[in-house]
């Protein structure tokens, strides 16, 4: 039920790169460590912060493994940028969870029972934040208040993490440690900025520790004990056992001054000097030596001892561009390679022979590991970092080009993709074909090694990755572009068709996004993101219903519809009738819990979608809160940001959230600007302004502000003021400019502020009370529950009280220029107001309570968004109401198979319109065809072999039944 990572530390993957300290070395930082594992002291969290190969993961292994010896490590994750499920925070929180279900059946039970409930199951495919507050922290506060024994978790290698994701990791161990302070936490990475401005606003809470700050006798000292265990006759008899070499005294010293401080250098040197493919220890050593210079900074010596190895491949001054070409074309794989392949995929990715690609990585087997899997994986960070750096490999047949590699692979991935793709790629016969794909699979009998043949490894990754590779690549060349026209133009669907096999159908969105100068091209992927968009459900549910129900129900326009349908083998002979163009409609997305605000960015390009926490005793229900950035093109989402409370720029360049009493700042993609704030009471109200300020409102009754631009300096210079109010306050609203904010309370009492300084520009009453508040740049309305109420900003004088209109009003909304105000109440009306002559003119009903109302930037409309996550558009010219989409599925899909020339009708179930027909095997009909959600059926008539059905939007669609088989 967990979703989990090989990430833990004794993983054999992790074994293989890391392992403990050698007895004898890092003696004085490991004690320290353990002290503070088991120590009373208020850091919970010790983060060891040192350069590239000084040996970071190789203390943390340590301590990693003493722990778990003690029963004290209660988790360990080790990221990995070369790992799909480690170079991100996706699996963390759900492997760390999954492992202290292991470490304690206390815990076991906990987070077991709460995976049994809905809230907790669907966290497993939430963001990391969901996922920790409801696998770990919920589950486990109460059990662990009766503890004294702390639980050690171990995360290594935070600099290998996604960079978009780095801060998701931080704070998300950092509120571990805040809500369950039997945790501590060891976190190792490279120096990193973010975490300095982090550990600013975080107390006492963390420790940081630079290993480079070590004395360098107490470095070299290990450094030395290390080289002469691994190099002494014991230790090279292990690999040769006829070998009766091993180090001198004087060949330890030179290693010790080349290594610089830095342990990568020194086991790099070991693995070289032991390289069994060499067989000759001695040589190597003094081959290595003779290469090796005296007078290096420990920069330098890592640049230059990554060159002496390559020479291995090649020499210097190498005239033969044959062997050039082969190393940079193995190498730039491995190093690009979103995911480790093994050595027999790779050759189809850089069509190359397995022997050819095994002669590169057997002489490089010091810095790129080759185990029994056959999957080479870089040693260490550091190499690709240094032979993608122009500045430090100088040589260019050393150096690997990313956009050259990339382009390599990407043209690969499509040769592999036009090859192996087809309609019905594992062969599915009647009624398999038409069944979801795991009751498909079953019932023909197809195993996981037959799917394998038929979706071989290097189709999976071609499918899954080109996009990665082709967006790097940036380069419109011939065979690369021809390559995607023809994958384009003829395989979109049979792509489609893999993906939903292989589980792999979210790439799609953003693999189609690939840009193309070919206005057909260009077309046919806009007609397919839009086709991926509207029937994705179907799709990930049953690959070749792509055919079968998705296609026949696409605009027949649609240049899609019309390349393939001539190809496409369905059972329904035709239809016609069904739309023509792509509608209004091009997606139906999940926020994961109750919406409350959605709104587009001014260009239109990107959306987001707002739910503060909410907690319904009675339905058993607890939203979080959060934030969700969404590509309006695509529908795909670009961040999520946990929060009780948000507040945003018009461009949504700028999020700040709030938990509890904590405000952090937020970019567009996610990550957070250092920056946390803490107050001095729960945020009950939070507003952001265009000109970079921020007001909370507290349930202390004060109201506080803060301007952005200061935030990265001294804490006491963020906050411009703070403000004392008698009661707790219900609104708080911007000014369009940023220039003014007004806090209000239930009561009706309001003031305004100056956001430039702080200071108060007025006091007002609303006779009607006070729930909500809107600002333009000459009007202030106060929603209240006895009536709204209007003032001038500019006299501050009474436009018009409204009383007793409704059974009370909650939302409010104001046009741009000041002119039209429009009001949400209980009864879930709405009323349109013209301020101008200070007459109500328009009052609708909507369906549900209304949390926010937007008026368009013409007045044309005014859009209505619901509680329960739906929104309707309100035309204010002929004041009708239309509805817009639903937060449901578009289309489900059952588990039934189909047919074999059996009779076929027409059912309907819970409004969900479908063709039915009666199989021999089975006693009732299944479904075979499902027509879109969004064709709402009003009637339907059956003939001998037609179908009508009547749509509330004046369609007829005609449904042509087959009179014989069509396989």
């Amino acid at each position: 039920l967990l979703p989990r990572a090989e990430a833990v530390f004794n993983d054999y993957q992790n074994k293989k790169k890391s392992g403990p300290c050698l007895d004898g070395t890092r003696v004085a930082l490991l004690r320290e460590m353990a002290n503070w594992v088991i120590g009373p002291e208020e850091s919970r969290m010790y983060i060891l912060s040192g350069l590239a190969g000084i040996g970071k993961s190789t203390v943390a292994y340590t301590i990693a493994s003493r722990a778990a010896d003690l029963n004290l490590l209660g988790a360990s994750f080790f990221l990995s940028r070369n790992e799909a499920d480690r170079n991100n925070a996706k699996r963390l929180f759900t492997t760390i969870a999954y492992q202290l279900c292991v470490y304690d059946e206390t815990f076991a039970k906990a987070i077991g029972d709460v995976l049994l409930t809905e809230r907790g199951s669907a966290a497993t495919t939430k963001d990391p934040q969901e996922q920790l507050q409801v696998l770990i922290l919920d589950p486990l506060r109460s059990i662990i208040q009766s503890r004294a024994r702390p639980i050690l978790v171990v995360v290594d290698a935070l600099d290998e993490c996604d960079e978009d994701d780095i801060s998701v990791v931080v704070e998300g161990l950092s509120q571990l440690i805040r809500d369950l302070p039997l945790f501590k936490v060891i976190l190792t990475t490279r120096p990193q900025p973010y975490l300095h401005d982090f550990l600013g606003n975080e107390g006492g809470c963390h420790k940081l520790f630079h290993l480079q700050d070590i004395e360098d006798k107490i470095v070299d000292g290990d450094i030395r004990l290390y080289l002469k265990h691994n190099l002494s006759l014991e230790m090279v008899r292990r690999c040769f056992r006829r070998r009766q070499w091993c180090a001198s005294d004087e060949q330890i010293d030179a290693l010790v001054r080349a290594a610089g401080r830095l342990f990568i250098i020194a086991s790099t040197a070991v693995r070289y000097i032991l390289d069994k493919s060499a067989a000759n220890p001695a040589a190597q050593m003094q081959e290595l030596l003779r290469a090796c210079g005296e007078e290096y900074t420990p920069f330098t010596d890592l640049d230059h001892f990554y060159n002496i190895i390559l020479r291995n491949v090649v020499p210097a001054n190498c005239a033969n561009q044959n062997i050039v070409s082969r190393y940079q074309l193995v190498v730039g794989a491995i190093v690009f390679v979103s995911r480790p392949l093994p050595i027999s995929t790779l050759a189809h990715l850089i069509d190359m022979d397995v022997e050819d690609i095994h002669a590169v990585v057997e002489k490089l087997q010091s810095v790129i590991l080759l185990g029994d899997d056959e999957v080479p994986r870089i040693y260490h960070k550091s190499f690709p970092d240094y032979l993608t750096d122009q500045a430090r490999c100088k040589d260019p047949c050393l150096r690997i080009d990313a956009k050259i590699s990339h382009v390599q692979i990407a043209t690969c991935c499509f040769e592999i993709t036009n090859k192996h793709l087809k309609y019905n790629i594992l062969g599915l016969g009647n009624p398999a074909r038409f069944m979801s794909n795991e009751d498909g699979l079953k019932k023909d009998a197809i195993t996981d090694v037959q799917l394998q043949e038929k979706i071989p490894p290097q189709l999976r990754y071609a499918s899954v990755y080109w996009v990665n590779h082709f967006e790097v690549a940036n380069i419109e060349g011939t065979e690369l572009m021809n390559g995607l026209e023809k994958f384009v133009d003829e395989h979109t669907l049979h792509w489609f068709e893999v993906l939903s096999l292989i589980g792999n159908l979210d790439s799609a969105h953003c693999a189609i996004r690939a840009k193309s100068t070919s206005s057909d091209l260009h077309q046919l992927l806009s007609d397919a993101l839009r086709f991926i968009s509207k029937f994705y459900e179907l799709i990930k549910r049953s690959a070749l219903h792509t055919y079968y129900s998705a296609l026949p129900f696409s605009p027949t326009s649609s240049l899609l519809y019309r390349r393939y349908i001539k190809d496409a083998r369905h059972y329904i002979r035709g239809i016609e009738g069904g739309p023509k163009n792509w509608d209004a409609l091009v997606a139906i997305l999940s926020h994961g819990e109750g919406v409350d605000a959605i709104k587009f960015s001014p260009e239109s390009a990107l959306f987001i979608s707002c739910s503060e926490e909410t907690e319904d005793e009675y339905a058993s229900i607890h939203n979080q809160g959060k934030l969700k950035i969404w590509d309006a093109t695509t529908g795909t989402p670009i961040s999520t940001i946990p929060g009780r409370r948000v507040a945003f720029t018009n461009d949504f360049s700028t999020v700040v959230s709030s938990s509890d009493n904590t405000i952090t700042y937020h970019n567009m993609d996610g990550s957070t600007r250092g920056t946390m704030i803490t107050t001095s009471s729960m945020i009950q109200k939070l507003e952001l302004s265009e000109s970079c300020r921020v007001a909370a409102a507290l349930s202390d009754g004060t109201v506080w502000l803060w301007d952005i631009e200061l935030w990265e300096t001294s804490p006491t210079k963020r906050r411009i003021s703070s403000h004392q109010c008698d009661g707790s306050i219900s609104a708080v609203g911007f000014g369009p400019d940023g220039r003014l904010f007004a806090s209000g309370l239930y009561d009706g009492r309001i003031k305004l502020w100056n956001a430039g300084d702080g200071s108060s520009h007025g006091a007002l009453i609303a006779s009607g009370g006070c729930r909500a508040l809107a600002l333009s740049g000459s009007v202030l309305v106060a929603a209240g529950q006895d009536g709204v109420t209007l003032w001038s900003l500019d006299t501050l004088s009474l436009i018009h009280p409204l009383k007793k209109i409704g059974a009370g009003a909650y939302t409010v909304s104001i046009s741009d220029d000041s002119d039209l105000v429009a009001f949400g109440f209980d009864d879930a009306s709405v009323h349109l107001f013209d301020v101008m002559n200070r007459t109500t003119i328009a009052t609708f009903t909507v369906f549900h309570r209304i949390h926010k109302l937007t008026f368009l930037p013409d007045k044309s409309q005014l859009m209505a968004q619901t509680y329960t996550g739906d929104f309707q558009s309100l035309n204010l010219i002929n004041n009708c109401i239309t509805n817009g989409p639903m937060l449901e599925h578009l289309i489900q899909l059952p588990d039934t198979p189909l047919w074999r020339g059996v009779p076929i009708w027409y059912c309907w179930d819970d409004a969900q319109h479908y063709v039915a027909a009666l199989f021999s095997p089975h006693q009732t009909p299944v479904p075979v065809l499902w027509i879109p959600c969004d064709i709402i059926v009003t009637a339907q008539t059956e003939g001998s072999s037609m179908l009508a059905l009547g749509c509330n939007d004046g369609c007829i669609i005609l449904l042509r039944l087959p009179t014989s088989h069509l396989g």
